[in-house]
């Protein structure tokens, strides 16, 4: 009898199909959230591209008086989805450069990827000064 339960239970096919994907689920429900953080980063650093190059346009056609006012103005844009962006414009020879530095932490979701939830993201952007 103890044979029979045996070779009935080796022969049976019943569940094999929810194990594996017990086994599978966790590795591609990591690789979603992977490609989501990496997704929000992307658009993240598109949208601060963004940002910088409107508020060089303004400030190339004289709408902001003082670089200050410039980097302050990008700055608060920025802000709404990274708080802690430190933003910096300078104006060298009629090019107007603006610079960005973002936490990746804030452009994350999850953070599943503890090296790049420690870095920073820069972006840099340069208008010509309109007369």
């Amino acid at each position: 009898m103890c044979f029979d339960l045996l070779r009935r239970f080796r022969k049976d096919q019943d569940g094999t199909a929810t194990i594996e994907s017990l086994l599978w689920m966790p590795i591609f429900f990591f690789l979603f959230i992977l490609i989501t953080d990496v997704s929000f980063l992307f658009y993240g650093k598109a949208q601060t591209l963004r940002i910088i190059q409107d508020g060089n346009r303004a400030y190339s056609v004289n709408r902001f008086d003082t670089d200050a006012e410039a980097s302050a103005y990008i700055q608060g844009q920025i802000r709404v989805f990274s708080p802690l962006a430190t933003v910096v414009t300078t104006v060298t020879n009629g090019i107007i450069q603006t610079s960005a530095t973002l936490p990746a932490s804030d452009l994350m979701a999850v953070g599943t990827i503890p090296n790049f939830v420690s870095s920073e993201i820069s972006v840099t952007s340069q208008q010509f000064m309109e007369d």
